[in-house]
């Protein structure tokens, strides 16, 4: 496997990237030399909440965790019973629009929310949310992007089972991977189109190292080497207090990916979260494998830069699934960012 003193080398190798790389290094501050920093792993305050009791979006549930049955799971309309081989199991919640049993997909689009827990506390606008509000907006992005349209819930997240606060950790990535199984079986789907921001793209890379099935992969504002955002940053682990974080491009391999795949890196080179040299590495090596991969460069929100991806990360997704060319999809891109 390769180290992490390799990768960033063979960033910084290539002249285009230097100075991609440089130009995030302007723009925002360089990392600390002060002695590394230790996250904590967040502590539990009770039990795993029950996933019956799990559709009211709590705090408590995403910090606690979410338990089910494969039986409570198969009673929902929208749970995905996900198994894998090794032993991990999990009920994935999912919202779709424009695809079912009786209308097969040539591809699908899903879509992989970013981390739900920031500051030590859950994100105001999830606990807000609602099965209305996440099916509704799967209709309206299927609409708009003229591909069926896919929410997948990550483990622990949206009613889901699992543990949030183990995120980035590779059974997320492998239980989300069993999940599109199940899905492609269920919805008579063939083809994947990948798409997630911030944690989610950080499953989006991990999905394509596990799948061959996936034809477009973009990852926004994402880490693909969270081993490098962790050095950059001068942590010791994640920043859920683990240190054991899926690193997608140590797995990566043209053999086992689709034969026309496409990996879009979106992000924004100030980005004070998902630094922006652990994203553009995932491009590099794709190329380094022959894999077609492309940087697109957007505009984050203030104040740091992270924020505000969500939008164009999706377009870019659709893009892709309708075989929008790489350039035309490139020259929209810094259309949509100059409106």
């Amino acid at each position: 496997m390769q180290s992490i003193a390799l990768i960033v080398a063979l960033v910084l190798a290539f002249g285009s990237f230097l100075s991609r790389a440089q130009t995030a290094q302007d723009g925002m501050p360089a990392p600390s030399t002060s002695r590394m920093f230790t996250p904590r792993v967040v502590e539990k305050t009770g039990p795993p909440v029950d996933i019956e009791d799990a559709r009211r979006l709590s705090e408590q549930a995403l910090r606690n965790g979410v338990r089910a049955t494969k039986e409570q799971c198969e009673r929902l309309n929208n749970g995905i019973w996900a198994a894998t081989d090794n032993g991990e199991t999990a009920c994935l919640r999912y919202w779709a629009a424009g695809v079912g049993a009786t209308a097969p997909a040539t591809r699908a689009i899903v879509y992989f929310s970013g981390d739900v827990w920031s500051a030590g506390r859950a994100v105001p606008a999830y606990v807000a949310t609602s099965d209305d509000v996440l099916a509704k907006a799967a209709a309206g992005w299927a609409g708009r992007l003229g591909l069926p349209y896919i929410f997948l819930a990550r483990p622990g997240t949206y009613g889901s089972s699992g543990d949030h606060m183990e995120r980035r950790r590779p059974a997320e990535s492998r239980l989300v991977s069993a999940a599109l199984d199940v899905l492609k079986a269920r919805l008579n789907i063939s083809e994947f189109v990948v798409v997630g921001f911030s944690g989610g793209g950080h499953v989006t890379s991990a999905l394509v190292t596990l799948r061959s099935d996936i034809v477009c992969a973009v990852p926004g504002g994402a880490s693909s080497s969270p081993r490098m955002r962790l050095e950059l940053k001068r942590w010791t682990t994640d920043a859920t207090g683990y240190g054991d974080s899926y690193e997608p491009v140590q797995h990566l391999r043209k053999d086992g990916t689709h034969p026309r795949l496409r990996i879009f890196v979106v992000g924004d080179p100030r980005d004070e979260e998902g630094l922006w040299p652990s994203q553009i590495v995932m491009a590099q090596i794709a190329r380094e494998k022959g894999i077609a991969s492309e940087v697109i460069e957007v505009k984050g929100s203030a104040p740091d830069f992270h924020t505000g991806q969500g939008e164009i990360v999706r377009l870019v997704a659709g893009w892709c699934g309708n075989d929008v060319s790489t350039q035309e999809i490139v020259r929209r891109a810094w259309g949509y960012q100059e409106r």
